[in-house]
């Protein structure tokens, strides 16, 4: 692992328990790599764990977007390229870039952090917070869009799940890549084994803590020739919304 300026790059052995049954890498284990990064980025620069843990502080991803341009297929390992692209008022922007051994560019992805306060479960001022440690945010024309996030308007498929223990994390809520998980196993395994996910929206709305009981929807749709999938993942006993996604399929 390397770090150059604010850069911070890091190679990312693909273990086969990370892959599915057709050699990808699960979504949910590109998620966590994501995190991993993340965490070692901001650790890094000073506003890590470290940091966050001494003032009772917590970072919670708010929201994805996620663009892969090929397959992550049988690769031994990728390597992951993230950047903090600056603060907003309550809000941090952070860039990745995925790339094979041969350095090409496979993917990238743009997200937006929070800081909360873990006894109140407030957001926090992070730009006022993390002023001298990042910048104020600043648009590129370069930079991804995130894609709109309509709710599914009916059930193709549906699903229940309970919220287990090992799916909640040290900040007492379940991990973000638990969501991807209950996103996509309601679909129907031949449709999981004929398509791949192209681009991924996620939205995290609300946290769920162990012992309560999610349920997901999906809705399958196709528009100008693409196959897309909507879907919200709910708190089934406060009917509250928890997180919600869109996928475009290949």
């Amino acid at each position: 692992m390397q770090k150059t300026s604010c850069v911070y790059s890091k190679e990312y052995e693909i273990k086969y328990y990370e892959q599915n049954v057709c050699g990808d890498l699960k979504e949910s284990s590109l998620l966590n790599f994501l995190q991993d990064i993340a965490t070692l980025s901001a650790e890094s620069l000073g506003f890590g764990p470290s940091f966050v843990f001494a003032n009772k502080y917590a970072w919670v991803v708010l929201k994805y977007h996620i663009e892969l341009y090929k397959e992550i297929k049988n690769f031994g390992s990728l390597t992951i390229k993230t950047e903090p692209r600056g603060t907003s008022k309550l809000y941090a922007f952070r860039d990745f870039e995925l790339y094979t051994k041969n350095n090409e560019l496979v993917g990238r992805v743009v997200s937006a952090w929070a800081l909360i306060d873990m006894e109140s479960r407030k957001l926090l001022p992070v730009q006022k917070i993390l002023d001298g440690y990042m910048p104020v945010y600043q648009k590129q024309d370069t930079d991804l869009e995130y894609n709109k996030i309509i709710l599914p308007e009916y059930a193709d498929y549906q699903k229940e799940f309970d919220v287990r223990f090992d799916d909640i994390d040290v900040n007492h809520h379940a991990n973000n890549c638990n969501y991807i998980i209950w996103a996509l196993e309601t679909l129907d395994n031949q449709f999981r084994l004929e398509h791949r996910p192209q681009v991924i929206d996620i939205k995290y709305r609300k946290e769920i803590s162990v012992g309560a009981k999610v349920l997901s929807i999906a809705q399958k749709l196709q528009v100008n020739g693409k196959i897309y999938t909507r879907h919200l993942i709910k708190d089934l006993d406060r009917d509250e919304e928890l997180t919600s996604l869109l996928i475009q399929w290949t």
